[in-house]
């Protein structure tokens, strides 16, 4: 059992998509602190927050994933698997975390089978399966994978949204939350035996005369999208999208099921890809049209983002709230906030009032000899502070 697990583990790792996507990682972080430092001055997350972040997510959405594939026995031929790996690193090319979905990358990968005739694959390729177990599996696949970004985009999605400042309509800044996430799945799926070397530990199922091969593999699933409004809301619209493309790809499964022909395939494939880009493009002109929730208001400071560690979060101060005094003194941007806080430089007190309009009162120590006392990100005036932070 130990060996067993150890050669599943080595087969994950030595993939070449686990270690494109660790780069990926690094550059999308590199990216992220790049432009809150061009807004704000500072970052608001480390580099490394975009892979430790999703890590233990994604280990969880791939292995209650792998369960359901297991459970199926979910079988795919090594061609198949290569093409989605393919269709997805093209996307990831694109650095549009919102195309790493398996409801673009699968289709692709469906429509490039065509190709596949034509092409002389080596000897350890020659994976053959018929299109009643492969093209069912395939949109299973699909199905199970979109479910797992879902509830990754649901309960995860909005921990690591970016803060920035832009020009609006009125070119004025304003704030918006920018999600660029990525996660890594390992998924369990059945290969014909022989396609790769396997050893005598190695576990083996037999379904109608033919003997198949569990493989691990890493799989990447992504989602993109700049929001004007509060993060935790918007995210949640997006993740019930994505669950109707989950249904929408079981319904696929099934159909193929009774009807597995080449040309089917690829009217499903058709189908699912297009509403993806459908939904995609109906919430990017919705989230446009969107007032901007991120302004300069005329009493009080709207919070666009809050410093981990720092006196404002230790204070439960929440993206969105607003600060309405400080130290008993009205505020109505960073400037006027920082005259208050040198009235007393060590202590404050603030009033705050949360999304429902509801004020309250909270109060703590400030941080000396660092690059900022509250560690509240807010909507600054064209004239700005040497920091844009207080």
């Amino acid at each position: 059992m130990i060996d067993t697990t150890l050669t599943a583990i080595s087969s994950f790792l030595l993939h070449p998509l686990f270690y494109i996507g660790i780069a990926a990682f690094a550059f999308i972080g590199a990216v992220r602190v790049a432009k809150e430092r061009a807004s704000f001055h500072t970052r608001v997350y480390a580099k490394r927050a975009d892979f430790v972040l999703s890590l233990l997510p994604g280990l969880l959405a791939g292995l209650i994933a792998s369960f359901v594939l297991i459970g199926y026995g979910l079988t795919l031929t090594t061609p198949v698997l290569l093409l989605v790996a393919a269709a997805s690193l093209l996307l990831l090319l694109t650095g549009r975390m919102q195309l790493q979905s398996p409801a673009y990358y699968i289709p692709l990968a469906a429509f490039a089978l065509a190709l596949l005739p034509s092409l002389t694959l080596p000897t350890w390729l020659d994976g053959d399966l018929d299109s009643e177990i492969l093209y069912p599996s395939l949109f299973l696949f699909a199905a199970v994978t979109l479910l797992a970004q879902a509830l990754l985009v649901r309960f995860n999605g909005a921990a690591l949204t970016s803060p920035r400042l832009e020009i609006g309509k009125r070119g004025r800044f304003v704030g918006v939350h920018v999600a660029n996430r990525l996660w890594l799945l390992p998924l369990v799926v059945f290969i014909p035996e022989g396609v790769l070397p396997a050893f005598s530990y190695w576990p083996l199922i037999h379904i109608e005369g033919m003997t198949f091969q569990p493989l691990l593999l890493p799989v990447l699933v992504g989602f993109g999208k700049k929001i004007r409004s509060l993060p935790k809301d918007t995210v949640a619209t997006e993740a019930k999208a994505i669950y109707s493309l989950a249904v929408l790809a079981f319904v696929g499964a099934a159909a193929l099921y009774f009807l597995p022909e080449y040309w089917f395939l690829c009217l499903w494939s058709a189908l699912l890809a297009g509403l993806k880009l459908a939904l995609d493009i109906r919430s990017a002109i919705a989230e446009k049209n969107k007032p901007a929730f991120f302004t300069e208001e005329e009493k009080g400071c709207r919070v666009v983002g809050v410093l981990p560690g720092s006196p404002a979060e230790k204070m439960g101060i929440a993206i969105g709230e607003e600060i309405a005094k400080v130290n008993g003194q009205p505020v109505h941007n960073e400037q006027t906030m920082y005259q208050a806080l040198q009235i007393n430089p060590v202590y404050c007190k603030l009033k705050v009032k949360d999304l429902a309009g509801e004020a309250r009162f909270v109060h703590g120590p400030l941080y000396s000899g660092e690059h900022y006392q509250l560690g509240a990100l807010l909507v600054r005036q064209e004239e700005q502070l040497a920091d844009s932070i207080v």
